[in-house]
């Protein structure tokens, strides 16, 4: 086996680590600060603008939908190229950190977003020096070489990915993620978890995935649930958080699965939101990869404390996979895509779209005939 692992130069985790923001950034940086309207709401931009007090900055503050769409980014990188910004802070969820990061990268290139999503141009070297910190435990962008970009007109979200779009920095400090909703906790938190699951299971895992993957998962499980009830207990924040960095540190190198292979065009059509998606996709996915990983979901069940060595793979997969639907049910996680709307008229387009890098890392291979079979036994499930 061989392997390549791309990370940020620096990844900084743990409680007030939002205090080192501005001695990692380079001297006499004049600075695009990217935020969501709910860190403003919550306090947590002042808390980065003071940290950013001797930096010029531009605020892009609320510029950012959900599932981004293309001219959002485009947006930015106007703003960004108008201003002559020499660095790229971005404060907030997997949405906001993904458009700042492909405004870091294009900013000092030519050509719009779209070029780029559609492969017209490339991303030929190192942006604008880049700073993720997340407010969200889940989508683990401030990792990534990738952002997932919506073309709204079209309805397709994927990514743009390149080896320049890792951020420079990535400061992941739990107390960020105190002003999660519970809606917001559910969801990220369970895309994180999905992610890390995918991750060990993915056909591309390799030695320093899987003990990622595997711990993640562990965390998550552990401490989830209990954040979403009472989203003001700081150690479980923290070990969710973790949890989530772990995740995104493993699939970042390993690629994921059928679950967010199909999550990204079934939520680009019918406007689910991502981490929703994936948790409804995620135990009949399970079910469907049973036969072809039951000893790696074992693994997962002995890690979640769900069972011990010595019982059935089969056993504990059934356990694994309970425990799953169960948590989701605990949550509020819808138990199909049926209030969404999902159809037969939808199949084409899903089928189609699917083909990601994710579908490829499935364990269990996918043709086309068999994704439709199982978007059809998902237009008929009603209960977890």
């Amino acid at each position: 086996m061989s392997f390549t692992l791309l990370y940020p130069e620096t990844i900084i985790f743990g409680k007030n680590s939002l205090e080192q923001l501005s001695s990692l950034l380079p001297e006499l940086s004049k600075i695009l600060l990217v935020a969501g309207r709910s860190a403003e709401a919550s306090g947590v931009l002042k808390r980065v603008k003071d940290q950013l007090s001797d930096f010029e900055q531009i605020d892009a503050i609320g510029m950012v939908m959900a599932e981004p769409p293309l001219e959002c980014v485009d947006s930015l990188i106007e703003l960004g190229r108008r201003e002559g910004v020499t660095a790229v802070v971005a404060i907030g969820g997997g949405s906001v950190i993904d458009s700042a990061k492909v405004a870091a990268a294009l900013i000092p290139l030519e050509g719009d977003t779209g070029d780029y999503f559609y492969g017209k141009r490339e991303i030929n070297g190192r942006g604008l020096f880049f700073v993720a910190l997340p407010t969200t435990a889940g989508t683990g962008a401030e990792v990534t070489k990738n952002a997932v970009l919506t073309d709204s007109v079209a309805k397709i979200k994927k990514s743009i990915r390149s080896i320049y779009m890792v951020p420079d920095v990535a400061i992941v400090d739990p107390e960020l993620t105190l002003s999660m909703p519970p809606a917001v906790t559910a969801a990220s938190g369970l895309d994180a978890f999905t992610q890390a699951l995918e991750s060990f299971t993915s056909s591309d895992a390799n030695s320093v995935t899987r003990p990622l993957a595997k711990l993640a998962v562990s965390k998550i499980f552990a401490n989830l649930a209990d954040v979403y009830h009472n989203g003001a207990d700081l150690e479980k924040r923290s070990e969710v958080a973790e949890g989530s960095l772990l995740s995104a540190m493993a699939f970042s190198q390993s690629g994921l699965g059928a679950v967010h292979g199909l999550a990204h065009p079934i939520g680009s059509l019918l406007k689910v939101p991502h981490g929703v998606a994936c948790s409804i996709l995620l135990k009949p996915i399970m079910e469907w990869n049973a036969s072809s990983c039951a000893a790696d979901y074992a693994q997962l069940a002995i890690a979640c404390n769900l069972g011990v060595e010595g019982e059935s793979e089969e056993t504990l997969t059934r356990k694994l996979i309970y425990a799953i639907g169960q948590l989701c049910r605990e949550m509020a996680i819808p138990a199909s895509f049926a209030d969404f709307g999902l159809s037969s008229e939808h199949f084409e387009f899903i089928v189609k779209n699917c083909r990601s890098r994710s579908m490829e890392c499935n364990p269990r291979p996918m043709s086309d005939d068999e994704v439709l079979v199982f978007l059809e036994s998902l237009t008929a499930l009603r209960v977890r």
